[in-house]
């Protein structure tokens, strides 16, 4: 299998943040990584693969040298985020509305383009707390595909649509999730739903009260395919940014490591700040790389010196130049679909990029032919933040941020280019060979 079909079996799999740091999981233990508690010590063997998860929507995985600690120089640092615009379930979502239909209550999770999430096949998907011996469990859920949906108004009934129309989150977006029926309206219900999903994903035979709590979201249920007259073009739901999660996933399976630790982290909520304790705001890479020292018996002054000399790369996605808008990319930095990965600068660091950290990828790309491109927003509108400035507030390293070009960020179905994800899996191991 290659690597864009293994890419879209990823993205297909991936409906949510908990499913994408399963899916995450499950390949490292093909690989024999051996999964830690934060909860207890570490002992670390050279050589070996570990990862430990936290609040099941953020992973991190590293891997020790065959060498002596004395002899190991510092940590290669690849991070990404689990998490993608998408709409999140309320409590008690169910809601009847105009005498005959049951829509589910939701809120923005992320800034999201609205109108892509029209009339497009839906799935509920996230997790479910429940109770097991005396201890709260969570599953990844899914519901079926197609579940749901979002229906436009139609144009007769509002003449005005192709001129532009402000769409209401509470009134305008709610997914429909059935007719109502009185015989069936309290049997069927979304707990009703999840407590049959978890039976026949997990043989399980948990009854609706059996859930205690829940993270859910309606999420598109449509599949990844590849597009443009010779393929050059793959449209998935959340391509951002779990294109790069997979290409860091893919180095971290294959790269073997000289004398740098390389790490692996994938964090939550970076759609919506990060502001979490699974999200690059917390301090869960600087636990990670402290429990890492521990577990192999460093000193403190070791550590710091590790430190030092460690590199992170910042992996987020970047706007290709749009085809019909070009006026909205800078005049000069302008990124195209298969034109290789992306360089990220701010003058106001909203990317940790500088001279010193673009010198690093400069050099890495051209040693390993790998094209690379520059991407600024235009001088008058404001970007997006990423993980990297974020990150280095937590573990003060130099650190750069890259990315795949795309189309239609945040858009319920985004568009990058089928080379890409292949430059950034060559980038991400070569890196991590450093």
């Amino acid at each position: 299998m290659g690597v864009i079909e293994e890419l879209m079996g990823f993205l297909d799999s991936s409906l949510t943040c908990y499913h994408a740091v399963c899916e995450v999981e499950k390949r490292l233990l093909q690989a024999g990584f051996t999964r830690l508690s934060e909860r207890k010590a570490w002992e670390l063997g050279q050589g070996r693969g570990y990862y430990v998860i936290r609040n099941d929507s953020s992973i991190m995985a590293f891997r020790v040298p065959e060498c002596d600690v004395s002899d190991i120089k510092g940590f290669h640092i690849f991070a990404a985020h689990s998490d993608s615009p998408a709409f999140k379930l309320k409590e008690c979502p169910e809601m009847t509305k105009e005498g005959g239909y049951v829509s589910l209550n939701t809120e923005k999770y992320g800034g999201m383009i609205l109108s892509s999430w029209l009339d497009r096949p839906l799935t509920i998907a996230g997790r479910v707390c429940v109770e097991e011996g005396g201890e709260i469990v969570s599953y990844p859920v899914k519901l079926k595909d197609n579940t749901c949906l979002i229906p436009n108004l139609a144009i007769h009934l509002n003449r005005d649509m192709n001129n532009g129309i402000a769409l209401n989150p509470q009134t305008d977006m709610l997914p429909l999730l059935m007719m109502h029926s009185e015989n069936e309206s309290k049997a069927v219900n979304i707990k009703s739903m999840l407590a049959r999903a978890l039976n026949g994903q997990y043989q399980k035979h948990f009854v609706e009260d059996d859930i205690l709590a829940s993270d859910l979201f309606a999420e598109n249920s449509q599949k990844a395919v590849l597009a443009g007259i010779c393929d050059e073009f793959i449209m998935s739901a959340r391509f951002d940014d779990l294109a790069c999660v997979f290409a860091g996933t893919e180095a971290m399976l294959t790269a073997e490591s000289g004398q740098y630790m390389n790490v692996l982290a994938v964090f939550d909520n970076e759609e919506v700040g990060s502001l979490t304790r699974q999200g690059a705001d917390s301090t869960f890479l600087r636990d990670v790389l402290e429990n890492i020292s521990d577990g192999l018996q460093a000193e403190q002054s070791l550590y710091r010196i590790w430190k030092a000399d460690s590199f992170l790369l910042s992996a987020d996605n970047a706007h290709a130049c749009h085809p019909n808008q070009g006026a909205k990319s800078d005049p000069v930095n302008r990124p195209y679909l298969n034109g290789g990965i992306v360089l990220k600068y701010h003058g106001g660091q909203k990317y940790a990029t500088d001279a010193y950290s673009a010198a690093v990828v400069k050099k890495l790309c051209k040693e390993q032919n790998i094209p690379y491109q520059i991407y600024t927003n235009r001088s008058d509108i404001a970007g997006g933040s990423t993980l990297g400035n974020l990150l280095m507030a937590q573990v003060s390293v130099p650190a750069a941020d890259i990315g795949l070009p795309q189309l239609a960020m945040h858009s319920a179905y985004e568009t990058g280019g089928t080379k890409d994800i292949t430059y950034m899996v060559k980038l991400a191991k070569a890196f991590y060979r450093m």
